[in-house]
This record gives C-alpha cells, structure tokens and sequence, in this order.
C-alpha cells in the first residue's frame, strides 16, 4: 500500500485554508475554518470543515468533520500532531497496552490505566517504521495536558518524527527529534500481513467518505 500512498501524494502534504470566520461570546472564542489537505502536483486529499472553541477556563475544543474522495487509496491514519517538551515526557493512559495495539492488532493487550514515556513507547523494527500506538483510548494525560475525544482514539508518544522513521533504513541511523512526538489519531488504518500475506481487511481500513470527530483539549 506504500506505493499507492505515495502515488497519491499521501507523503508530500499541506494544508491550505480558504476562508475563516471568527465569533466571540462570554464563554470562549470560536474559530470556523473552511480547509483542504491537499497534496503536492496531485489534489485534493481531505475537504475539512473545522470549529476551534477556547473557553475562558484555557480549554480548547477542535471539532472536524473532513470529506474524503472515494477514488484515492485508503488513509493510513487521520489526527492531530503536537511537540512536547522533552521534560513533559510522561503520559498516563487509559486504553490498550502497554505493548503497541492496533484496530486489527491489540487482542492480546489488555484495557486498563498505564503510563509511559516518549523513549519506552518505542519498538525498534528491523526496518524503521510505524509503531508504539495505543488503540481504543479514552484519555491521556501529562503534566500540561489532558486530551479526550467524541470517542476512543488512538495515540502514539515517540522520541522519533514520523518522516525520520519513514527517510532511514536501520534504527542506528534514527536521530532524535528536539521535542516527544505526540499524535492524537481519529483512526488508525491496521497493521495487516501484506509484507507475507493477504490484503489489510476493508473493516480495518480509514476508508469513510465523511466522517467527524472532535478532541478536547485542557
């Protein structure tokens, strides 16, 4: 499926906003952005409409409803990315673990309460490659920052960016980013056996047309 992402653009994104509009009462600000993800040289991956609420207590509420093009491949996952200082380095959890667990991939973990930091999180593949995520959470939690959702989510803390694991061929060559990489995950796609086996199954793929979610943030 490598290829097909990449052949649609998937590996070279950004987003572009067409119009915002903004309203102010006692309670909080809130944002209302018209957006795209679109893709270098190809089109248009995501339409998004997005509302941004900050509430006066600092809590701040991001609610996506995002279409998708039938025609393009599957995404191999949808959410938010944040930089946490290395000293906010431990999370407290409450999904399954504590090894990694995927859609397709977490019967043998168990649900419960657990914490880890940025460097514990992280299997070393022979390969470098997508790992550490923690499927069906309902909150995490560190020293500044509490994050639900509108339903179970997927999370991933590493030392290591996504386009570092993805640009090097041995886990000796990875170099460290200057933050922990925290991604907030709507869906992950599955892991699947295509390396020696069958296609990822379509119940285990981010393939809906539309879909919405939003991420409480404190």
């Amino acid at each position: 499926i490598r290829e097909a992402w990449q052949n649609a653009g998937y590996d070279k994104t950004y987003t572009r906003a067409y119009e915002i509009q903004w309203q102010q009462s006692e309670q909080a600000v809130e944002f209302s952005v018209k957006s795209a993800i679109v893709s270098i040289s190809r089109g248009r991956i995501l339409t998004l409409d997005i509302s941004y609420r900050i509430f006066n207590d600092g809590q701040i509420s991001v609610e996506i409803n995002a279409i998708r093009p039938a025609e393009l491949p599957y995404l191999p996952r949808f959410g938010l990315r944040f930089w946490l200082s290395k000293a906010e380095n431990t999370v407290e959890y409450f999904g399954y673990g504590e090894q990694e667990s995927y859609v397709d991939k977490h019967h043998l973990a168990k649900l419960g309460i657990y914490r880890t930091t940025a460097k514990q999180n992280h299997t070393d593949y022979v390969k470098p490659q997508e790992n550490g995520s923690h499927y069906g959470c309902e909150y995490l939690k560190s020293e500044n920052l509490f994050v639900s959702a509108s339903q179970p989510f997927s999370f991933n803390l590493s030392p290591y960016t996504q386009e570092e694991l993805t640009a090097k061929k041995h886990c000796y060559e990875l170099q460290e980013s200057d933050y922990s990489v925290l991604c907030i995950d709507y869906k992950m796609s599955g892991i699947g056996s295509n390396s020696c086996g069958p296609n990822l199954k379509d119940q285990y793929r981010l393939m809906e047309d539309k879909f919405s979610v939003r991420f409480d943030l404190v």
